[in-house]
């Protein structure tokens, strides 16, 4: 794993390096440019994600016992129904372990939704031109999209394997890789 690790500035903008620079793309407030980006895993957690919009409300997955809170930057934020995320897009989803009772069984509260306990890892998927053509041979194409997978102090890598990352998303080819795409869109029309 290449041990290179990147962090997007301060207000949020993802910046995508020389690549988005040298295609005009300079022009994002705040932009500031950084070595190139080589695959999965060089993706860092952005420093303050979590004042960005939440990409869909809190998403209880049950079956794994987990409560995951999904945001995403101002460029992916510009993005419409039907359209693919632009390059400087990035996604954060924190994973929750949910509460249990002493007998090992998740607690719901009183309107029937999982109790987030500790945090236990940080997940960021993050797009930039041309990045899914520099993945190595035999990588599962996921278009442009890299990942970075973290524990929940931000800095810890979880893993050096993306394989099920990248299988997660391949289904959702139709919908530019991003799980929840149509909820989002449900949800911003509100």
């Amino acid at each position: 794993m290449n041990t290179k690790r990147f962090h997007f500035p301060a207000l949020g903008l993802a910046v995508i390096g020389a690549t988005m620079i040298s295609a005009g793309c300079a022009s994002h407030r705040g932009a500031e440019p950084m070595a190139k980006i080589s695959g999965d895993g060089d993706i860092a957690v952005p420093m303050t994600y979590r004042s960005w919009t939440r990409f869909v409300p809190t998403v209880d997955k049950v079956d794994a016992g987990q409560v995951r809170e999904i945001y995403i930057n101002p460029v992916g934020l510009t993005v419409r129904k039907g359209e693919a995320f632009p390059a400087g897009t990035v996604s954060v989803m924190e994973i929750y372990g949910a509460r249990k009772d002493s007998a090992g069984k998740v607690i719901k509260n009183a309107e029937g939704r999982l109790i987030k306990g500790e945090l236990s890892r940080i997940f960021v998927m993050a797009k930039g031109e041309g990045w899914g053509a520099s993945l190595p041979a035999g990588t599962l194409g996921n278009g442009d999209w890299l990942y970075g997978a973290w524990l929940a102090d931000g800095t810890t890598a979880a893993t050096a394997d993306f394989a099920a990352c990248r299988s997660c998303h391949l289904p959702m080819a139709a919908t530019d890789f991003m799980a929840r795409y149509d909820e989002h869109f449900v949800t911003r029309m509100r």
